[in-house]
């Protein structure tokens, strides 16, 4: 089971959580034109296909880090996987 997964379960139970999940796919599904604007903002914003490293910075690393981490729970929710982040992030970049 996924990580995001097993944490609604844990914190919510099965019942929310389903609920959960089904709102972010209504809210945010990738088919959606609107919404994959949202998610490839997102994926580009919070640094989805790139190190959330910073050497000389380790609170720069821990915020990208947190930013990262947060996008990953809102793709997983939504049913997206790492193979769907470069496709995101092309997006933005061919928006420009």
């Amino acid at each position: 089971m996924k990580a995001g997964i097993s944490w609604l379960l844990r914190i919510h139970g099965a019942r929310r959580a389903r609920r959960v999940v089904a709102a972010y796919r209504q809210c945010l599904s990738s088919e959606d034109a609107p919404a994959r604007l949202v998610l490839s903002d997102l994926a580009h914003y919070c640094r989805a296909g790139q190190s959330s490293f910073v050497a000389s910075d380790p609170h720069q690393t821990a915020f990208n880090e947190g930013a990262r981490d947060v996008f990953l729970h809102v793709a997983e929710m939504c049913g997206l996987g790492p193979q769907d982040f470069a496709g995101l992030i092309q997006e933005v970049i061919d928006d420009r």
